[in-house]
């Protein structure tokens, strides 16, 4: 989903681990997910199977339980799509919090960084190179040069090392990737 607020910033929902998602549960659903994660604890069989059977539960009933929710970056109001053809919009008082999707982990929500370079500039980019730092990490003291979007190679690639070392160091990621026209160059994971 993707779509233009009325302050003009463009919400994008395009892939995991998002900022400004999050999702709602109701109170008198909540207890219902409770319970069925219960009986998928206590109950499920002792095959892989039914551990798994038991799982997809749990996975359909959240599909169905949760309301997406989204909150403008730039102006705070919330968005709730109540499975409806439109949004439900709902505006912050001032000063607005544009954080409150963010992890409750903050700082130390382990996220991601993934930089990408073409040599033929997409059509949907603008940009032969991007760069992604989907970290809740604050006072990082690298300075990216390219400011997310690269014209040169070597300027993205140098950029993504140092991102990726400082928010390693900090240990702020679970995943890293560099790739350059759809081969991976460096790819990087957290250990379980």
């Amino acid at each position: 989903m993707n779509f233009r607020r009325e302050c003009g910033q463009i919400i994008h929902d395009t892939t995991d681990y998002l900022s400004y998602k999050g999702y709602l549960i109701s109170d008198q659903d909540q207890f219902d997910l409770l319970d069925e994660i219960d009986d998928a604890i206590e109950k499920s069989g002792p095959s892989s199977t039914d551990k798994e059977e038991a799982a997809m539960r749990i996975r359909s009933l959240i599909g169905t339980l949760f309301k997406t929710v989204y909150q403008c970056s730039n102006c705070g109001n919330f968005f709730i799509d109540n499975n409806h053809p439109r949004l439900e919009m709902f505006r912050g008082v001032n000063p607005v919090n544009r954080n409150l999707l963010m992890s409750a982990l903050g700082d130390k929500w382990k996220g991601f960084i993934f930089a990408e370079w073409k040599d033929k500039i997409p059509d949907w980019q603008t940009s032969n190179g991007i760069l992604y730092n989907e970290t809740n990490a604050s006072s990082l003291t690298v300075r990216l040069d390219g400011n997310g979007k690269y014209s040169a190679w070597e300027t993205l690639e140098q950029d993504y090392y140092k991102l990726f070392n400082e928010l390693k160091n900090k240990n702020a990621i679970r995943y890293s990737h560099l790739k350059k026209n759809n081969t991976v160059i460096h790819s990087w994971s957290l250990k379980k």
